[in-house]
């Protein structure tokens, strides 16, 4: 079965207030996800833009609260590990600190603090800072497959500002492993696993072959590491994706590959800075130790609020139907975000 891209025009009418009430079409693309099947959809919206917003009031209020992950409260607000997992109590790698998560979403389930200050705007994050919190996944992530080896599945989140859900604004990822995969995971893991099944190749690698020849959504590679706006989006203003195309375990990412994936990460990072866009959820998804059907790959979806009144980007077609709306076409995204990894002296 070959990959499909599969489109499907659709259309809504009505009679327009703000011109006479005369009749008008809205159009809306369906597009479905060439993997899972999932819908997305897309308006089409005149270019849409999104107002800066001052952040000052959220950071002073923040910093009142006695941020338990600044380098003053670290060690004495934050849990240590068992000895049997991690004897030092903590982690470190650099100006990154590892230690338990105490609202713990899996089995084994830390935070990771990826600075020493309080907060960093997108386009202050540096390629060492990033490369840093990554070893420091990796590290942890390391001792807790050699502890409990039943414990195979494995994935890092990060909540950037409230928006994304980040109760502390102090950046910091999420690494956790489980017994099961979350619903998400799983379902990438058995529909890669069919694909591979039915065709005897890699779906992931199949798809970067095409996306790279057809270069509508294919923004450009950092290293080894491959860069791509996905043609269904899971996000309403972005979805990006990294792929890590001969790396089918996160613990297969040598160090030198994890800062190609942090360069390409500033570039995405300054790419969402511009389109002020200042809230994120990022995901990164690892396979299983020789699971030949995947790859591993990380999906970045900004979040974000509008107007006075706050609202919320997702409402409850992505929570409750698992319906994906997008305001902007892939193919537009990825033809603004090139400029960025070219910028950078980045592959595209």
């Amino acid at each position: 079965m070959a990959i499909e891209f599969k489109k499907e025009e659709l259309a809504s009418c009505f009679l327009d207030p703000e011109d006479d009430f005369k009749e008008r079409v809205q159009p809306i693309e369906r597009r479905t996800d060439p993997l899972t099947q999932e819908p997305s959809l897309i308006y089409r919206y005149s270019r849409l833009t999104v107002p800066g917003k001052d952040l000052s009031p959220v950071i002073e209020k923040s910093l009142g609260m006695k941020c338990p992950f600044c380098p003053e409260m670290v060690e004495t607000a934050t849990p240590k590990f068992v000895a049997e997992l991690v004897p030092e109590g903590r982690l470190r790698v650099g100006q990154a600190v590892i230690f338990p998560n105490i609202r713990s979403y899996a089995p084994y389930s830390a935070v990771l603090v990826i600075s020493r200050q309080h907060f960093v705007a997108l386009n202050e994050f540096s390629r060492e800072m990033l490369t840093d919190a990554l070893l420091g996944c990796q590290q942890y992530l390391k001792r807790v497959r050699d502890y409990d080896p039943k414990a195979e599945y494995f994935y890092i989140g990060w909540n950037y500002m409230p928006p994304a859900g980040g109760s502390v604004v102090h950046p910091h990822l999420q690494p956790e492993a489980a017994y099961q995969p979350p619903p998400y995971q799983r379902e990438l893991l058995e529909a890669s696993s069919r694909y591979y099944r039915d065709n005897g190749t890699c779906f992931w690698s199949d798809l970067l072959a095409i996306e790279k020849e057809r270069s509508e959504r294919y923004v450009g590679s950092t290293g080894d590491v491959a860069w791509l706006v996905p043609f269904a989006p899971r996000g309403r203003l972005l979805d990006v994706m990294a792929l890590f195309p001969q790396r089918r375990s996160f613990f297969d990412i040598p160090e030198t590959e994890l800062g190609d994936f942090a360069g390409g990460l500033l570039s995405v990072f300054q790419y969402m800075h511009d389109q002020n866009y200042y809230s994120f959820n990022l995901l990164l998804v690892s396979g299983r130790e020789g699971d030949a059907h995947f790859r591993t790959q990380v999906r970045i979806v900004p979040r974000m609020t509008f107007m006075d009144i706050e609202f919320s980007d997702c409402c409850y077609q992505e929570m409750l139907q698992d319906i994906h709306f997008s305001a902007r076409y892939p193919e537009e995204v990825c033809r603004e975000m090139k400029e960025y990894f070219a910028g950078r002296g980045l592959c595209c």
